[in-house]
Order: structure tokens, then C-alpha cells, then sequence
């Protein structure tokens, strides 16, 4: 049985899966390097610079709402062969561009658009195959395996960009087509074999979906989720991406330019955490809420007075340990998102979820520079870490009163009330479409 578990994680479609995965991420991470050393050395404007930085994140606010709906109609394979069709296309157009010499302010700036417009169309699609692929019993195994992905081409990316620009500069951008095309095709093997059953999964699901839309939004303790990791991110992005750069300018003997160690630290932190939960016991979505929340509590703590210290050892040590609990907070949220949700919803789900995480960048680091202004960084860090661990402590009492929970079933499409108290979920790896139930 063991044997037969794992061949079928391990299983072909899987294996294409995330080989495309891996593909994507490092095309993201070095489309942002490339994108860096094109402007420097054809204009060498730093406002441009930043302009392209936030052009290529703004599109996720507009892009993700609405992208999960795309998804579910259209079908998340379908949407993956097309988004990196259309990314192939694009960097392509991008190599005949820069071999034509016909670089300019605002071609650079349509192209950043455009790429970060199909990155936030790609993004929900990527997440939401999981559940189709792997079914309940590996979710959680998928989810760590993604996010070792992530973090492994955060890590990797712009040290491969940096050889590229170094070594090939010319060649780079005809290597990043080729890998989209590359992805493309792996995509398209795999959605040969899916698309079927997707159609199958939606039509088992119920002819009312806009009404299962409206029970899942009245589950509280997924509002609260979503609502949480919208905050969970808010605090953690801006101090990051903005912050570090000030402790390592005040604490590190490098200075600013210690700024990178900082992230790389924080990245493997995560990319340890990844393997970690992967290899951890499955857990059903109430003890993954519950581990969720003191991982967070925990990781507030740290916030909040790692800033205070000036020993470099300290510092290393606590943004370490920060980056452990932010992968475990990642994979398990992820997971229990998708056990939760009907797979004819997982799209537009996936996309909200997106979007109170990724899509908030930009509100992060205004935010933050309006704190920096008006405190100094420990006040920053001590402020949302403040503000994390409290929102961890209200949710964990919230659920504790709540453990009795909601006299609920899932039938027809519909909850209706019970006698009998039970946790109720969607199981997408159920291709019957039934629900899991436990008395409490």
C-alpha cells in the first residue's frame, strides 16, 4: 500500500507538474534580475527602475480578482497551456525586441506589465491543480514540495540571473522563451489527461454554484482566515522588504549591502521548514488552523524584539527561525484552504487567497514608509509583531469557544442544521464530490 501512495505522488503527470513549476519560478525570479541590468544599462534611470518594479506588481490587484473565475470556467490546465503559451510569446517578442535594438522607456514598462498581468493570471492556476493532481491524502506533502520550489528559485534565481548577465547576457532572454515554451508543453501533457476530469468534478459538484459560493463565504473560519492572512502579510512584507534594509545598514558590519543576506537567511529558513511539513504527519483542517495560529503567535513574538538587539547573532538566528514558521504558515494555510473548498471554487478562492497575500505588496510598503517616518524600526517591528501575535490570540480564542462548532452537513449543494454536531469539509480528492464528516 506504502509503495502504491507514493508511485502515485510520484506519478508522471505530477513529476511534469512540478518540473513546469519549477520552470515558472525561476523565469519570475530571473525576469526581475534581467529586467534590473536591461534598464541600468540602456537608460540607467532609477526611477524607471522602481516604475518597472511596481508596474510588474500592480497588476495583481487588478488581475486576481478575477482570475480565479477565468480559472473555474475556463479550467485550470487549460488556463496554465494558455498563460504560458502567452508568456512564451511574450519573452520571445522580448528577444526580437532587444536584438532589434528597439529598447526604449516605454517598451521596457509595457513589457513589465504584461509579464506581471500573466505571472497573476498563472499564479491561482498553479495552486489550484494541486488538489486535482493529488487528491486530500497528498495535499499537504504538494503543498511543502511547492513551496520548496518557490523558495529554492528565490534563492537560486538571481545567481543564475547574475551568471546569465555575466557570462550570456545576450542569451538569456532566448533561454527564458525557451523554458516558457518548455513549461508549455509539460502543461499540455498534463492537461490532456485532466481536463476530462475536471469537467467531471464540476458537473458532480451541484448546477448551484453560486449558492455553494455563498455557504462557503458564511464558514467564518475561512473569512477569518483569508482575513488574516491579509494582515499576516501586511506586517510582514513591508518590515521585510523595507526594514532589513535599515538593520542591516545599523547592525551588519557589511551595511546596506547585507540586506540580501538577511532575505537569503529568511529563504532558507522556509526552503528547511518545506521539507520539515512535508514529511509531517497529515493533519485535518482544525488541528492545521490551531498550528497555523501558535506558529503565528510565536512568529509575532520574534517580530517584535528581534529589531532590539544589535548582535548579529541574535538577528541571523531570529529571522531564521522567522522564516521556518512563515514555510510551515504557508503550506499548512495553503492546505487547508483547498481541503476546504469545492473544486469548482478552488480558482477563485486561490485567487482571494493571492491576493491578501501578493497583491497587498504595494499597501505594505506604504505603510511601512509611513511608519518608518513617523517611528523608528524597532517601533515598526515591535507594531506588527505586536499586531500579529494579538490577531493570533483572538482567532485561537475565537475557534476555542467555537470547538463545538456549527450543527452542519453538506448535502445537495446546501449546508442544512443537525442534530448531531460535525466538522464538515469539502474533500476534493473525492471524485464522488462527498463530504468528510466527525462527531465531535
Amino acid at each position: 500500500m506504502p509503495i502504491n501512495k507514493k508511485s502515485k505522488f510520484l506519478s508522471a503527470d505530477s513529476v511534469f507538474f512540478f518540473s513546469a513549476c519549477i520552470i515558472l519560478f525561476l523565469i519570475n525570479q530571473l525576469y526581475s534580475v534581467l529586467q534590473v541590468s536591461l534598464i541600468m544599462k540602456s537608460t540607467g534611470s532609477i526611477l524607471l527602475l522602481s516604475s518597472v518594479m511596481t508596474a510588474m506588481v500592480i497588476p495583481r490587484i487588478f488581475i486576481l480578482p478575477v482570475s480565479g473565475l477565468f480559472t473555474d470556467k475556463l479550467g485550470i490546465f487549460k488556463t496554465l497551456i494558455i498563460g504560458t503559451g502567452l508568456l512564451g510569446l511574450l519573452l520571445i517578442s522580448l528577444f526580437l525586441v532587444n536584438q532589434g535594438s528597439l529598447v526604449n522607456e516605454n517598451i521596457i514598462f509595457i513589457f513589465a506589465v504584461l509579464f506581471g498581468g500573466i505571472s497573476a493570471a498563472i499564479l491561482p492556476a498553479l495552486y489550484s491543480a494541486i488538489p486535482l493532481l493529488m487528491g486530500g491524502e497528498h495535499l499537504q506533502k504538494a503543498n511543502s514540495v511547492m513551496q520548496f520550489i518557490n523558495q529554492g528559485a528565490t534563492l537560486a534565481g538571481p545567481l543564475l540571473a547574475g551568471f546569465l548577465v555575466e557570462k550570456t547576457s545576450d542569451k538569456a532572454y532566448p533561454i527564458m522563451a525557451v523554458s516558457a515554451v518548455t513549461a508549455f508543453f509539460l502543461f499540455c501533457g498534463v492537461g490532456c489527461r485532466k481536463n476530462r476530469q475536471e469537467k467531471d468534478k464540476a458537473h458532480e459538484s451541484g448546477t448551484s454554484q453560486q449558492g455553494a459560493f455563498k455557504d462557503l463565504l458564511e464558514q467564518p473560519i475561512l473569512i477569518l482566515l483569508l482575513l488574516f492572512t491579509a494582515i499576516l502579510n501586511l506586517c510582514i512584507i513591508g518590515p521585510q522588504q523595507v526594514g532589513f534594509p535599515v538593520i542591516a545598514m545599523n547592525c551588519l558590519s557589511e551595511g546596506v549591502d547585507g540586506y540580501t543576506r538577511l532575505l537569503s537567511v529568511t529563504g532558507l529558513g522556509a526552503l528547511i521548514s518545506a521539507v520539515f511539513i512535508g514529511n509531517m504527519k497529515r493533519r485535518d483542517s482544525t488541528q492545521s488552523i490551531h498550528l497555523i495560529l501558535w506558529c503565528a503567535l510565536i512568529l509575532g513574538m520574534i517580530w517584535s524584539i528581534f529589531s532590539y538587539s544589535s548582535s548579529r547573532l541574535v538577528i541571523m538566528v531570529s529571522i531564521f527561525t522567522a522564516g521556518l514558521l512563515l514555510g510551515i504558515i504557508n503550506v499548512l494555510f495553503l492546505t487547508t484552504i483547498q481541503q476546504l473548498t469545492p473544486a469548482f471554487l478552488v480558482g477563485r478562492v486561490m485567487s482571494i487567497q493571492f491576493l491578501c497575500s501578493t497583491g497587498l505588496q504595494p499597501v505594505s510598503y506604504m505603510i511601512t514608509g509611513v511608519l518608518l517616518d513617523k517611528f523608528n524600526i524597532n517601533n515598526l517591528y515591535l507594531i506588527s509583531g505586536g499586531i500579529i501575535s494579538l490577531l493570533s490570540i483572538l482567532i485561537l480564542v475565537y475557534s476555542k469557544k467555537n470547538r463545538k462548532c456549527q450543527s452542519r452537513s453538506y448535502n445537495n449543494s446546501s449546508w442544512k442544521n443537525r442534530n448531531t454536531c460535525v466538522y464538515a469539509c469539502w474533500d476534493t480528492g473525492n471524485s464522488k464530490g462527498n463530504d468528510k464528516r466527525r462527531t465531535c
